[in-house]
């Protein structure tokens, strides 16, 4: 196969998360049409650093992401996104010809690259839920709709859905995904919404997360980056992992970060003072915009623990993708608010106790199986998440064998992904 193949809804490479789930979306639709070609529509391109041709997303289009940028929406491009786009799409399906009259120059090149797709790729993630006024989901969808209307097959890898508090959320969801060719959901609630939805595609498959089965640094370098970081020479002392999400600043509804950081906060300070512990706050997240550094809440929350100063360490390089994952299997707990955070872990074999702020967690949970270790952000308090985490440490040796049982398989779901859109575009040929 020599297709030309665009990945759309592509958010930022400095999200480890999504940096994993491209990696692995290329890697086995590479492995799936060989020799094919491969273009990305991506919410923050300059943060992509492979050999694929990369555009600016329909997203970032109209809320630009660039560090300069503050973060708003664009409206003079938000009003004028259809029929900028619509026009060359539509006469493009008339006449093999487009219009480009109403098409920005900044634009075309997107647009573009939708026309000259052979077929078009929802990167795997989470990004078809509920926010805000419901413009990021609106973006979202028609990212999807606009590959449908070029006539394209659409496929989504696994990806979560929801929750949709709005009643044209959800017609709007379900009159989209009824034109994708395949659509795969990472969690049960997933599925759950997906039919609630009142979807009547049947082409809709449970896959685990593409991340379980992300690659993992040889232990060579996870040694050698312990001995940069001071904590070589202390490897009698356990390990805790955290990962911590500025939740708050994101989502304004959200009205509980300092209650939050304060969970964290005991959280750390019961384990190094009981255990002797160290804790270590991990950046999966560092941009593109200021309000998704993770190391802004970690600062915050080590300042509040100056007393326990040696045994507090927040990491403020960001880490390669498969070196943090390798660092990760060392610890010997974890903590994470981030989702991929806890995927890796728990694929290096590491017990974790989640914190979740979209019903996405708890969905990896139960897939994972230790949904009794999730705490929501809207109720996790200091008692709570101390409670939570004492309960995991002396259980830990237990959880560990019950972890590396259940996550081969899911593993081995996540490899499915690829092979499953192959197999439906070459029935497409068939048919043809």
């Amino acid at each position: 196969m020599n297709e030309r193949i665009l990945l759309i809804n592509v958010h930022s490479s400095r999200n480890v998360g999504d940096a994993a789930l491209l990696a692995m979306a290329l890697k086995q639709l590479r492995a799936s049409f060989p020799g094919s070609q491969f273009a990305l529509c991506m919410d923050d391109p300059e943060s992509h650093g492979g050999q694929e041709q990369v555009l600016e997303s329909l997203f970032a289009w109209v809320h630009p992401m660039t560090d300069q940028a503050k973060g708003g929406w664009n409206l003079s491009r938000l009003g004028w996104l259809l029929p900028a786009s619509l026009l060359p799409v539509l006469t493009w399906r008339l006449s093999r010809t487009a219009w480009w009259l109403l098409t920005p120059a900044s634009l075309r090149d997107i647009v573009r690259a939708y026309l000259e797709a052979d077929l078009v790729v929802s990167k795997p993630g989470g990004f078809l839920y509920s926010s805000g006024r419901g413009i990021s989901l609106l973006v979202a969808l028609y990212s999807i709709a606009l590959a449908i209307l070029a006539g394209k097959p659409v496929y989504i890898l696994p990806q979560s859905i929801g929750p949709l508090a709005r009643s044209w959320e959800r017609w709007l969801t379900r009159r989209v995904l009824e034109g994708v060719r395949l659509i795969m959901v990472r969690e049960p609630v997933s599925l759950h919404v997906v039919r609630a939805c009142g979807v009547r595609n049947p082409r809709v498959s449970l896959v685990a997360d593409m991340a379980f089965g992300f690659p993992s640094a040889e232990q060579a370098q996870v040694d050698g980056w312990l001995r940069e970081q001071g904590l070589a020479a202390q490897q009698d002392r356990p390990l805790l992992g955290i990962t911590v999400v500025n939740w708050g600043a994101q989502n304004t509804a959200f009205r509980r970060q300092a209650v939050y950081e304060k969970a964290c906060q005991a959280a750390a300070r019961w384990f190094a003072g009981q255990n002797g512990g160290q804790v270590i706050f991990f950046p999966q997240v560092w941009g593109p915009l200021p309000e998704q550094d993770d190391r802004i809440p970690a600062r915050r929350i080590a300042e509040q623990l100056r007393d326990f100063q040696d045994a507090i360490h927040v990491v403020e390089q960001p880490i390669p993708s498969e070196l943090l994952k390798a660092i990760y299997g060392r610890m010997d707990l974890f903590i994470g608010t981030r989702m991929h955070s806890n995927i890796f872990a728990l694929s290096e074999g590491v017990p974790v106790v989640a914190i979740g702020y979209l019903h996405k967690t708890r969905g990896i949970a139960q897939m994972a199986g230790i949904d009794q270790w999730v705490i929501d952000i809207q109720q996790v308090d200091e008692s709570s998440l101390v409670e939570r985490l004492a309960a995991l440490w002396g259980t830990r040796t237990e959880w560990r064998e019950k972890i590396r049982a259940t996550v081969p398989e899911l593993i081995r779901q996540a490899e499915r992904a690829g092979e499953m859109i192959r197999a439906d575009y070459a029935g497409l040929g068939d048919r043809g």
